[in-house]
């Protein structure tokens, strides 16, 4: 009797178990399945944007903020956005990881952070005188991110898809007090690196390469840790870098950046088409939009210095053919010592692509 009693008790009590574990199960089914929709029955789909640079800055409301507005509009709202600008999820180096390990939907990159990590972006975009203005360099880039080799090696070998770029104005030489007109002028200066092939660039001139992200430029000139900054006008404009300058080079034009918006592949492979075509529109819509837009503030930041103080020197036609005559040993040698055939075939694409621009 009392094995009998007891069977029954163990019994009841496994059937009990078993009911309570699916009414559990159906509960926790049920939270994960109930999401937001929209009024024509859609799930509404928020995405993470992690930023690096302040919501003043001209690269989040001139590209980022328009980019998440136009996604949202194309898509009728469905799609929303979580944003966190100025680090907020992480410094500016580390948010190409951030993507690819899902901590953020979609994170801006600045390719001179990652010369393992994109060693065709990194290392082609920084090259002097592949294109000679903003526009050209960035409706190139983006068109060749888009494709092999650029998009497998530099972008999805990170679990990561482009989706909207900017190529920096090209770069000139900014000092406190030391004028320079010619690349043996930068012989011995701490001059800030933003990586890959532009360290390499400023060790080929001489100078000494000070690794130090864009938003650490101010700090770092005005406290010595570099004496001469290698950046775009527009950058030294919305750091208020102008504030320290006394002079600058105009038209050395050496290399340049490769900056923009990456979304997770994983997340990417999620969303169904019409937001994957929305993001796409999206992303070329701000790209094109934003180089127009800064070309012309690269132009009128410069203009704006006169009256601030600053000295640019307007290369000669002799110091012009000097800097051009380094650049182009340069390259020859950097092509040589990548000793890669993709990296070779992406220089090609991206010059044809440029000459589309330029006709």
């Amino acid at each position: 009797m009392v094995k009998k009693k007891s069977v029954l008790l163990i019994s009841f009590l496994v059937t009990f178990a078993l009911i309570f574990s699916g009414c559990s199960s159906t509960s926790n089914t049920s939270d994960e399945n109930t999401n937001e929709v929209d009024a024509s029955g859609k799930e509404i789909i928020t995405l993470k944007l992690a930023a690096a640079h302040p919501p003043t800055h001209s690269i989040p409301s001139v590209l980022i903020e328009p980019f998440m507005e136009r996604v949202t509009e194309l898509t009728e709202g469905q799609v929303e956005f979580d944003y966190y600008p100025a680090e907020q999820l992480g410094k500016a180096a580390d948010l190409l990881n951030l993507a690819k390990d899902g901590a953020t939907d979609i994170a801006y990159y600045a390719s001179p952070y990652y010369p393992s990590q994109m060693p065709i972006s990194s290392n082609l975009m920084g090259m002097p005188g592949l294109f000679e203005d903003t526009y050209e360099g960035t409706m190139a880039f983006h068109t060749i991110s888009q494709q092999s080799p650029i998009l497998d090696e530099d972008f999805l070998s990170n679990g990561v898809r482009p989706i909207a770029t900017y190529v920096t104005p090209t770069y000139d030489f900014y000092t406190k007090d030391k004028q320079i007109k010619l690349p043996k002028d930068l012989e011995g200066m701490q001059v800030r690196a933003p990586g890959g092939v532009q360290t390499k660039l400023l060790e080929f001139l001489g100078a000494t390469p000070v690794t130090v992200t864009t938003p650490e430029m101010y700090e770092a000139f005005d406290k010595g840790v570099i004496n001469t900054l290698y950046a775009a006008p527009t950058s030294i404009q919305d750091f208020k870098l102008n504030e320290l300058i006394g002079y600058g080079t105009n038209g050395a034009s050496y290399g340049s950046g490769a900056v923009g918006l990456v979304i997770s592949e994983k997340k990417w492979q999620q969303l169904p088409e019409n937001v994957k075509e929305a993001i796409n529109q999206a992303g070329t819509e701000v790209t094109e939009a934003h180089a127009k837009h800064i070309l012309d503030e690269n132009q009128k930041a410069m203009d704006s210095w006169s009256s601030d103080g600053i000295t640019l020197h307007e290369l000669s036609s002799v110091e012009k053919e000097e800097w051009i005559k380094v650049a182009q040993e340069f390259n020859d040698q950097w092509i040589e010592e990548q000793n890669s055939e993709a990296f070779e075939k992406a220089v090609e694409i991206l010059q044809a692509e440029v000459k589309k621009f330029q006709d």
